[in-house]
């Protein structure tokens, strides 16, 4: 028999690839440690590692570094010639102006869900599971309505307040479907969110610490012993989205929190999309006898967004207005993609960034006694007069006759700073018109818009009552209004007038002379229609206006057999008379109180209002899909480099290599060949084209490309043919 060498068969790790590790050099400190610091661990045995906390690792930042960070410069616009003056007065009147809307808005997102937090905190504080529900976990079902991103700050907010009640002895836990997959991880998160989120509770064999013995971290008798060292409370596990958790996970969670209620004290809350009937008809009937529970109702997401752009987008405390365009496609982005307030308070948040960050004119906007010589320089000026508002206006000025106005405004840079300067008293003046138009309008409450198609449509077309149709044309309601209702309409309208509106923090009219006008002639309307009321009872009839549909009747007339219908107005009284007269005194002069201009109409507007679109559809509405058929098709517009100059859309063999297999995907049907890929792009790159490129480094390039090409998700391997791959993305 042939004896064989062992040295010429394989070994098993012959194939293998070998990696090679370089040691980091050794620093003077580790050179001179003690000899006792390296007889600690055993030789060949690696220490062992101590467990740290977050709070351990991070290093505080230096002195220096932080200091850095707040004088950091915002940069010099005009190409460098702003001054660094108007750079930082455009950071300080960002840093001034954001943080009290956003303050604003966490007042009114708070205030919005105070009443459902109100009801859920007390059910879960009151005794009356103890005596009807005995033997039953808990269980409060919110009807957050179809925008699930409302419960994210529902649920954050109800775990503060039960934070600041339970003086730190209950225990809120939140559980989401995407977090929270089987039975054992939902136990986990309860134990060690129960346990006051102890990440270093818990040793490296997954073992929780608790009363002087080591539990495993499922364990719920860990929690049960934390829960009795803090002298007892309430533990509150709140499923949020409820209809995306796996409905035999929810009753096992359920049926183990009813198990332990003798033990530990569940309480459950469910936050619902559709009805609490649709969600009981999905858990198992075992499962729903151990819950015991109430129903409470969330104030809806389109009354929380319109309470949000009352108070950040439209009202005073707004320094920057967000235009009818922008706002429109906000508002629009809310409803069609469902997202949550967050995603509008993002959005309004870039804006008022991109607004100071990027438009030098932001420096403006500050009051005009601010503006001083050194930052008011001449490239604003020069901005300024490039502007369409400006241009509008000196148009308009030449229209009507002020030659000398137009002049000065083109030629005086000292004219057209004291204009400048003048803008900011002017702009509030108009703040104060809209506002107050606004507000009487909503008092009427005869308008069939929302707050905000009413605001939008202020800022684009202006406020006016003679507008028929549209959104402002109340005319015909108010002139149909019977006497009761004006009353009612007049005491709504001078309540407005005294106090204004607070959504809007708009402080009313003052105690002017117009304001002390407007409520005389309001209070005399009102004394003389109550008293024509008082002449309708004693005589017995009902008082009406030509107006109403009571003083129209239909009459009937037999004409040759024929039967004609005509409209007639039936016959009015002295009081009906006046009635009308006082309902024609009231419009016209509540016509006088309501209506203003477009934003679009005011001479520099671009300094105080931000109405670009497409950086705001970069950032929240991307189109990836486009981005990369641009750059794959048309790379110079990206690269900018020479080979990719003369292209110019079309195929050649100087693009990249992706760029070159797009151009050929594009060309291609559903299923393409491996094989002949390879050989059209051979045939632009190869040895015989212009690029005179060997066949190996092409191979190389053309891998690459393909697998660019299938990390950007246009072809995956092709089930069907082992050389082909298959088309994802048709164009």
């Amino acid at each position: 028999m042939a004896e064989f060498d062992d040295t010429s068969l394989f070994q098993e790790d012959d194939h293998r690839v070998a990696y090679m590790f370089t040691a980091p050099p050794i620093t003077t400190a580790a050179t001179n440690a003690s000899p006792t610091t390296t007889t600690k661990s055993a030789p060949g045995r690696p220490a062992k590692r101590r467990r740290v906390s977050e709070k351990d690792t991070a290093a505080p930042l230096p002195a220096q570094e932080k200091d850095d960070d707040e004088g950091r410069q915002w940069p010099r616009l005009f190409n460098g010639l702003e001054s660094p003056s108007a750079a930082d007065l455009r950071k300080k009147t960002y840093e001034s102006t954001w943080p009290v809307l956003e303050s604003e808005i966490e007042s009114v997102l708070r205030d919005a869900n105070r009443q459902t937090l109100e009801e859920v905190v007390e059910f879960l504080n009151s005794d009356v599971h103890e005596c009807e529900g005995r033997g039953r976990v808990p269980a409060g079902f919110i009807i957050t309505g179809p925008n699930i991103a409302g419960q994210d700050l529902l649920f954050s907010q109800l775990g503060d307040v039960l934070a600041e009640r339970g003086e730190g002895r209950g225990r809120f836990v939140r559980l989401r479907a995407g977090e929270v997959g089987n039975l054992k991880g939902g136990l986990k998160r309860i134990v060690r969110e129960g346990m006051g989120g102890q990440e270093g509770g818990g040793g490296e064999d997954g073992r929780m610490r608790g009363g002087g013995r080591r539990y495993l971290d499922y364990d719920l008798e860990a929690l049960r012993v934390e829960m009795e060292g803090r002298g007892g409370g309430r533990v509150v596990v709140a499923f949020q989205d409820s209809e995306a958790f796996d409905t035999g996970l929810v009753g096992e969670l359920v049926g183990l929190f009813h198990s332990w209620q003798d033990r530990i004290q569940f309480s459950v809350l469910f936050g619902i999309a559709t009805s609490v009937e649709l969600f009981q008809a999905r858990l198992l009937k075992t499962t729903a006898r151990q819950l015991y529970g109430a129903q409470f109702d969330v104030v809806q997401a389109n009354a929380v967004l319109e309470s949000v752009i009352m108070a950040a987008v439209a009202g005073t405390k707004a320094q920057l207005r967000i235009g009818p365009g922008l706002l429109r496609k906000l508002v629009r982005r809310q409803q069609e993609q469902v997202a949550g307030v967050g995603a509008f308070v993002s959005s309004l948040k870039y804006a008022y960034m991109n607004h100071f960050y990027a438009n030098p004119l932001s420096a403006l906007l500050v009051d005009g006694q601010k503006l001083d010589k050194e930052i008011l320089q001449s490239e604003h000026l020069e901005a300024v007069r490039m502007l369409e508002s400006f241009k509008s206006h000196v148009e308009q000025s030449v229209e009507d006759g002020r030659l000398d106005h137009a002049r000065l405004l083109l030629e005086n840079d000292d004219y057209l700073k004291g204009r400048i300067n003048r803008q900011a008293a002017k702009r509030q003046q108009y703040l104060g018109k809209l506002l107050q138009s606004l507000a009487l309008v909503i008092a009427t409450e005869h308008s069939k818009r929302s707050f905000v198609e009413l605001y939008e449509a202020a800022l684009d077309e202006g406020i006016s009552l003679d507008q028929s149709p549209g959104p402002f044309d109340l005319g015909d309601a108010i002139k149909r209004s019977t006497p009761e209702e004006l009353i009612g309409l007049i005491k709504r309208v001078m309540t407005v007038i005294v106090d204004g509106n607070p959504s809007l923090h708009w402080n009313g009219m003052g105690i002017g002379q117009d304001a002390e006008a407007a409520i005389d002639k309001f209070e005399a309307l009102r004394a003389d229609v109550e008293r024509l009321i008082e002449t309708s009872k004693k005589k017995k009839t009902s008082l009406k206006s030509k107006y109403s549909s009571q003083s129209r009747v239909l009459r009937t007339t037999v004409v040759a057999q024929k039967v004609q219908l005509s409209r007639d107005t039936a016959t009015l009284t002295e009081e009906d008379n006046a009635f009308t007269a006082a309902i024609d005194d009231f419009f016209a002069f509540f016509k006088t109180l309501v209506g203003c201009e477009p934003l679009s109409n005011l001479f520099l507007n671009e300094v105080w209002q931000y109405d670009y679109h497409l950086p705001y559809e970069d950032v929240f509405v991307p189109r990836p899909g486009a981005t990369f058929a641009r750059a794959l098709s048309r790379p110079h517009d990206y690269l900018g480099c020479a080979c990719c100059d003369k292209a110019n859309g079309s195929m050649v063999g100087t693009l990249p290599a992706t760029s070159i297999l797009y151009h050929l995907y594009s060309e291609a049907g559903a299923s393409i060949n491996v094989a002949d890929l390879w050989a059209a792009y051979y045939a632009l790159v190869g040895e015989d084209s212009e690029i005179g490129m060997d066949e190996r480094s092409a191979l190389v390039l053309f891998y690459q490309g393909l697998a660019e090409m299938r990390a950007m998700g246009f072809v995956k391997q092709s089930k069907k043919k082992a050389d082909h791959i298959a088309k994802l993305k048709w164009l």
